[in-house]
């Protein structure tokens, strides 16, 4: 495998195109800067189908027997993700010394932030949450990313927001963006970082190491990637201090004579107690048969007009780490299966009020697993590490107090730090001037 070096010189490099990078590389090629953007997988065109949502869809073992699942494609997991937001932790960096406010101000007025008005939520959605309200659930509903405009019906999946427009956008404004691009190591030069080297896919069996230049990197890898990055450029230290992973399930079931169309899923959802939260689970109608096929219930696949589901999601304790070969471990105790024990009778007894027979219980998933890298250590407020110039701005910078639905808080990270990169790119102009 030859080793080649593009002739170009670049602003900044930006290590994965989804939420965070997508947000990153918009901001900075708007300012005039040159921005290059590598990303892993390729640019596919997002149509909702099966071949399209395979062939992009990736797992990584996580804990015990859970696995994390991830994206492979331009505009990362936006393209899969169910569009529910939560308001970001505000407070929870504050006193880590990052302010989100302005950004979190300036990014809604960029995006289709709003709850789903009761005319857009689907027979099972208000099935499941009158049952909630009847046992005294605070049954309240979630911030959508979802242009409503767009809705047909209920469900649209063109409506749901994607980091994949913001990546176009970046394009338009001069930005290149390299696919198939996997990034092996960040170039360090006397403490600093000045490029990335990474294997470009040319075809089925072939690839070539390559390396690019810039002023500044900008990791945006995802939780799992980003940390095993750092460590493959010598930042041994790095991601010593565990992560999440919220480990869930959900209960499916069947109301006789309800007729249920398409839906956005997780439009609503309540806290049981602290650590376990119950949350509306009624998908639209591709991924319940697939989840059905999966689960090797055939017969349900050909019920979905008359199936609801309920999620049940319990925080665990911070914990497990990445080993010396890469790969991420983890062991669930005792009291987060005590909570997901609760969480299920609670979500049973939803089921069985709005009418629900037949109750499936399907297997045990992570909730995503994040934090794996740590504000005050592995980076600093200003999202750079141990080595100058280097940057992290993805999912793994969420802590465990801060533990939300990551999307809106990448997006409000992403813009923080774009801020950030422009104030330091001018200032060292400012001060080149100065000099001469």
């Amino acid at each position: 495998m030859s080793l080649f070096r593009d002739c170009e010189s670049y602003d900044c490099i930006v290590v994965g195109s989804g939420t965070a990078g997508a947000v990153i590389a918009r901001e900075l090629s708007g300012r005039g800067q040159r921005v290059l953007i590598l990303e892993r997988g390729q640019y596919l065109p997002l149509k909702e189908t099966v071949w399209t949502l395979g062939s992009m869809f990736n797992e990584v073992p996580v804990a015990d027997q859970l696995k994390d699942a991830r994206v492979y494609a331009a505009g990362g997991s936006s393209a899969m993700f169910m569009a529910v937001m939560d308001e970001p932790p505000i407070d929870a960096y504050r006193a880590l010394g990052i302010d989100l406010q302005p950004a979190y101000d300036a990014i809604r007025l960029q995006v289709p932030l709003a709850e789903m008005p009761d005319a857009l939520m689907s027979p099972q959605a208000h099935r499941v949450r009158e049952a909630a309200i009847a046992l005294g659930y605070d049954w309240k509903k979630k911030l959508m990313l979802i242009d409503q405009s767009k809705c047909n019906g209920v469900y649209s999946y063109d409506a749901k927001w994607k980091a994949l427009a913001f990546v176009d956008e970046a394009v338009r404004q001069g930005a290149v963006l390299k696919c198939g691009a996997l990034a092996e190591r960040v170039l360090i030069e006397s403490g600093r970082a000045v490029g990335v080297e990474c294997r470009i896919r040319e075809g089925a069996f072939r690839s070539r190491t390559v390396q690019f230049r810039a002023e500044r990197v900008v990791v945006c890898a995802g939780s799992l990637a980003s940390p095993l990055l750092l460590r493959g450029s010598g930042l041994q230290h790095v991601a010593a201090g565990g992560y999440y992973i919220d480990p869930s399930f959900t209960l499916f079931g069947r109301v006789p004579g309800l007729r249920g169309i398409d839906s956005f899923c997780g439009t609503m959802e309540a806290t049981l107690e602290k650590g376990i939260v119950l949350k509306d689970a009624n998908v639209h109608k591709l991924p319940f048969r697939m989840f059905m096929l999966q689960y090797m219930q055939v017969t349900r696949m050909f019920a979905y007009s008359e199936s609801i589901g309920v999620t049940v999601m319990a925080h665990d304790e911070v914990g497990g780490g990445l080993s010396a070969d890469g790969r991420y471990h983890k062991t669930l105790d005792a009291a987060v299966f005590d909570k997901l024990a609760r969480g299920e009778q609670a979500a049973r007894a939803i089921l069985e009020r709005a009418g629900a027979v037949d109750v499936f219980k399907a297997p045990m998933f992570s909730g995503g697993a994040l934090g794996t890298l740590r504000i005050g250590s592995d980076v600093d407020a200003n999202l750079e590490t141990s080595v100058r110039d280097l940057y992290v701005c993805d999912g793994s910078l969420i802590p465990e107090n801060g533990r939300v639905a990551p999307t809106l808080t990448l997006l409000c990270l992403a813009k923080y730090l774009a801020n950030i990169l422009t104030q330091s790119r001018n200032a060292h102009a400012e001060a080149e001037i100065v000099a001469a």
